[in-house]
């Protein structure tokens, strides 16, 4: 029998790809399977499937800045940075695809998704702002490794930073300006705004 998962809500992106996913085993298995099979990315978030769009010139730099400074942080170390091809799962059974996220420890160079981010990185835009900070922020949280999500802005020097605590997860205050740092006390790294967004052009000064 075809499950359906929790795919009753509406669904946005390629219209013939979202009438394919329908008749899939939408278990997470089956989504991983049918989504492996796409020439295009779709997430899976609260039950809401979503073609992947392009980014724009600002989103791609910070992404990949993200990734140089975090790199150049932990070579030699037990972490490593992934980027944006790798998918990240929830044990709600969310897909999600962050721009960049450090994972610790071994893997398997064959897979195609990790479940034990301990970092994650999303660059936000206007048409996903919301997405990614409401359903998307809620199936991090349900991650058990993951410490910290790191939500940067492209438009302008500001990194807000979501944090588990003994309590619970805290949004704690933002990195913002020129002088600001995001401490990473659990990867033991630091990372300047300045060096993130060193040559990526901004909307505000």
């Amino acid at each position: 029998m075809v499950s359906i998962g929790r795919c009753a809500e509406p669904i946005d992106g390629d219209e013939d790809a979202m009438a394919e996913v329908r008749k899939e085993d939408l278990s997470l298995e089956g989504f991983l399977d049918w989504e492996n099979r796409q020439p295009e990315r779709f997430e899976r978030v609260g039950g809401v499937v979503r073609m992947m769009a392009g980014g724009t010139l600002g989103h791609d730099g910070i992404g990949a800045k993200m990734i140089v400074e975090l790199g150049s942080r932990l070579r030699g170390g037990r972490c490593r940075v992934h980027g944006s091809n790798l998918k990240v799962v929830s044990p709600r059974g969310d897909v999600m695809y962050p721009d960049a996220f450090v994972r610790c420890g071994p893997g398997d160079p064959r897979a195609t998704h990790v479940d034990d981010p301990v970092v994650v990185v999303e660059v936000l835009s206007p048409s996903t702002a919301v997405h990614d900070l409401t359903r998307k922020r809620l199936a991090y949280q349900s991650i058990p490794s993951l410490k910290v999500v790191l939500w940067v802005h492209p438009d302008r020097m500001r990194v807000d930073l979501m944090r588990r605590r003994e309590m619970g997860w805290v949004d704690e205050d933002p990195a913002e300006g020129l002088q600001a740092v995001v401490a990473l006390p659990e990867l033991g790294i630091e990372l300047p705004l300045s060096e993130i967004y060193e040559g990526v052009p901004l909307e505000e000064a």
